[in-house]
């Protein structure tokens, strides 16, 4: 069933190996280049983050280009670029429109072979850096993940962060970075991926063109270290500024190579992959032991891997959970599997499909095939592999490697005060027809056929999010949206979670500013018995009192946790002062005096007064035959009552401020909050573009306070749009002894958009990276979807999305400035500013 690549591989003279899939679904592009150098293959600067830094500093200019001209030349240009290190590799893409091909090329070949590594920026870039390591330090997850590898791989190169350790970081010198390119960014040791519309002869011809002066070159390969075998349960305990414990549970496996890896993705998707697993059913749902659980498999090329189950739990509730985890294993080897292995099996080839969809996502398939395994066609490989296996080999790899102890590390994160530790410390271009239909209740359905994969994408609309609420009920749109899936009137929430997965199929609700949101996907073949699980759970959940009380204690814990944050605490004070505590001043998770008011009473009545055929749209795109979706949304979805449209009360407005802050973390945090344009406003596609030039590496924000200055490591805005308002910030993070110089740039260049707007030429670029963006984004049936239902629910016709595109080339840089001055020059601003 899964189809096999027709990419191929190609030899430069040069000995540059380029992957070619030529795909004409789409006019987009995505070039890619691998270098097979990570952090385990830095030798003596072991530790030190160099892999990492020297991805950072080959964006500062290249053989043709100085920094600014390189992100100015793949901004006009459309590209969507960017670049990430890990253990063994660092890889840098350009994703954008194909007839940009040419331009993406020679940006992304140069960077990597052709730097210029200026050294003035070289110190400034190492202080950038020095900022993530702090924000690394301040999250949770990188934490546990850190305290994981650390105590699991104690011996592999893999015990260390990717991003160095600050003290050997700052020993790093421009010398140093020099040699590592030249001794690791060699032809032999990295190749290109290019996935999209083009023609395969004329980009070889390109990339002679662009590559060819490149001198064969060779890595001489340094040891890297393995993990040996494990004599004995390892286990390392620390605290950290969080309300509920992050305990994982590791196993070492083998790689990738090995005859049991296939068997082995398989027990970590049947054991706790996803709402129906074992883990999840048996000790989240009817033992209420912890609040996530799931299970993952990290199987690659290195010779040891890892067997994990991680889970967020009350730190009193622990070593019950522990316990219970062990259990849940020794049950899983003595018991029927073969439904769970089936549904397994079907998980895992719907997610290998959803891979194809986009040019990226073929490109970034193909590179790991053969980073991994020398092999294009290795993805089908091992679906092959997974089809192969039975409930014998589930139930000998969970003996063999689960129930040895001797091979166990156990990690955990604990609440800072905790006993314990108080001691111890793809989608086409082409505009398809979407046809409307209205059911029989008042439902609205908005359907587009696409036949290039077996798959279907149902989006629902409702009209409500924040603007359904007050400070009284605060959250109860979130809390609804994860009751959805946890069972009706006459199914379970196992049942419901288990038929779905053993489909590879996937039903999820969420809550935003304007609207709620119920999602689901599934091959088309099963769209009929998915259509009936969503109009139950959307017609008739049950809203028990147990579920109620567990999801409450979920967003309890996660609204805990977002006040350790301190962007988000920047971002909703901000928000709670702009809007004076209303609508879309309201926290989406509430208060804890708001959730722990809210009754299974008030939720029905929520969902009875939002939840109706008439105040929600839904659209279905993929695979389908309109006909027959009509005849099964009617089957299934008329059951939805009438009901009437919400219409939203028009938004306060609070005074305009400045607070301050504190928070004990490292860094500081600065979020600017401007009025914004409603969705009706005919500012809003001039708001589009200045949104995008300021959140982009290329623009006035990131090039002035972060490039020119190091100010700060990250510095972008932010926009939504209300019903008759809306927001548009600015923020950034950098160290506390900088935030003020770095806050007077921020309105100084805030105010020099205000005056002087974009130039022409400016215009031109951000619009191209602008259509760009969307171009990649219309990849996606769920995406385009999500965009149809939100519109239409919102007022709009169906194909608002597609209109937006001629709107966008239309825009002046007269709109632009006054835009400008209307939002940032004419109205005051609300400042909130976060400091250790």
């Amino acid at each position: 069933m899964f189809p096999d690549t027709t990419a191929t591989l190609h030899t430069l003279d040069n000995g540059l190996k380029v992957i070619l899939d030529s795909d004409s679904s789409a006019p987009v592009i995505s070039t890619q280049v691998w270098v097979e150098t990570g952090s385990i293959h830095e030798g003596d600067w072991m530790g030190a983050g160099l892999s990492h830094l020297l991805e950072h500093m080959v964006f500062k200019g290249t053989e043709s280009f100085t920094g600014e001209e390189l992100s100015q030349t793949v901004q006009a240009a459309g590209g969507q670029w960017n670049a990430y290190t890990t253990f063994d590799r660092t890889v840098y893409y350009i994703d954008g429109p194909k007839e940009s091909a040419e331009t993406f090329l020679k940006a992304v070949t140069e960077m990597v072979f052709k730097p210029s590594f200026p050294e003035d920026e070289f110190e400034k870039e190492k202080d950038v850096i020095r900022r993530e390591i702090d924000m690394g330090l301040d999250d949770p997850d990188s934490r546990a993940s850190r305290q994981l590898f650390a105590t699991a791989l104690a011996n592999d190169g893999r015990s260390q962060p990717v991003i160095g350790h600050l003290e050997l970081f700052n020993k790093v010198t421009h010398a140093d970075m020099i040699a590592y390119h030249q001794a690791r960014y060699t032809t032999e040791n990295s190749f290109l991926a290019i996935s999209g519309d083009f023609d395969k002869v004329e980009i070889l011809e390109t990339l002679k063109k662009l590559v060819g002066s490149i001198p064969r070159s060779f890595t001489l390969q340094p040891q890297v270290s393995e993990e040996p075998p494990q004599l004995g349960k390892r286990l390392q305990r620390s605290t950290f500024a969080i309300p509920a414990t992050q305990l994982t549970l590791a196993w070492q496996v083998p790689g990738l190579t090995h005859p049991d890896a296939a068997a082995l993705e398989l027990l970590s998707t049947i054991l706790g992959g996803g709402r129906s697993s074992r883990l999840y059913q048996s000790i989240r749902e009817q033992q209420g032991l912890c609040l996530h659980i799931a299970s993952w498999a990290w199987i690659t090329k290195q010779h040891t891997g890892l067997f994990s189950v991680s889970a967020e739990v009350p730190y009193e509730q622990r070593e019950e959970l522990e316990q219970a985890i062990y259990l849940e294993i020794e049950k899983l080897c003595g018991a029927p599997l073969d439904a769970e292995l089936a549904k397994a099996k079907r998980m895992t080839l719907v997610s290998q499909f959803k891979t194809l969809t986009t040019a990226s996502g073929r490109a970034s398939d193909l590179a790991s095939n053969w980073h991994e395994a020398r092999n294009l066609n290795f993805t089908k490989d091992f679906v092959t592999d997974i089809e192969k296996i039975n409930e014998a080999d589930i139930r000998r790899v969970c003996q063999q490697y689960l129930l040895d102890h001797s091979k166990l590390t156990v990690t955990s994160l604990d609440p800072e005060g905790s006993d314990e530790n108080a001691a111890q410390q793809e989608s086409s271009n082409t505009e398809k027809e979407i046809t409307s239909h209205t059911l029989s209740n008042g439902l609205e359905l908005h359907l587009c056929a696409d036949s290039r994969l077996p798959m279907v994408s149902i989006q629902a609309a409702i009209r409500g999010g924040l603007t359904a609420e007050t400070p009284e009920n605060a959250g109860i749109s979130t809390l609804l949206s994860a009751l959805l899936t946890k069972g009706t009137r006459s199914r379970s929430g196992a049942e419901i979670a288990t038929q779905l997965e053993t489909l590879g199929a996937s039903l999820n609700a969420s809550s935003g500013n304007n609207t709620s949101a119920v999602a689901a996907s599934c091959l088309s073949q099963d769209l009929d018995t998915v259509l009936e699980i969503f109009g139950d759970a959307f017609a008739n959940p049950a809203f028990h009192q147990e579920n109620i009380d567990f999801e409450r204690k979920a967003q309890l814990t996660a609204l805990l946790e977002q006040n350790e944050d301190p962007v988000s605490l920047a971002f909703r004070t901000m928000r709670s002062k702009l809007f004076a505590g209303q609508g879309y001043g309201i926290n989406r998770l509430g208060t804890e005096n708001s959730l722990e008011s809210i009754s299974q009473l008030a939720i029905n009545a929520h969902h009875s007064l939002y939840y109706t055929a008439t105040n929600t749209k839904i659209s279905i795109f993929g695979n389908i035959e309109k006909d027959e979706v009509i005849e099964l949304a009617e089957k299934h979805l008329s059951q939805i009552q009438p009901g009437q449209v919400h219409y939203s009360s028009s938004q306060a407005h609070g005074e305009p401020s400045e607070i301050k802050l504190t928070l004990d973390k490292q860094q500081a945090v600065l979020a600017l909050g401007y009025r914004g344009a409603s969705i009706h406003s005919e500012d809003i596609h001039a708001l589009d573009l200045l949104h995008a030039w300021c959140a982009d590496m290329a623009g006035p924000l990131f090039t002035r306070i972060r490039e020119e200055l190091g100010l700060a490591y990250y510095c972008s805005a932010t926009q939504f749009r209300g019903h008759d308002t809306g927001l548009f910030g600015f923020y950034l993070g950098t160290s506390p002894d900088q935030i003020d110089l770095a806050k007077a740039e921020l309105f100084k260049t805030i105010q020099t958009i205000a005056t002087e707007g974009m130039s022409e030429s400016t215009l031109d670029s951000v619009k191209n990276s602008w259509l760009a963006k969307q171009a990649l984004s219309n990849q996606s049936n769920s995406a385009m979807a999500r965009l149809c239902a939100i519109d239409t629910a919102l007022g709009f016709s169906p194909t608002h999305h597609r209109e937006i595109t001629e709107k966008i080339k239309a825009v002046t840089t007269g709109e632009i400035l006054a835009a400008a001055q209307k939002y940032f020059k004419d109205q005051q601003v609300t400042i909130v500013t976060v400091i250790p």
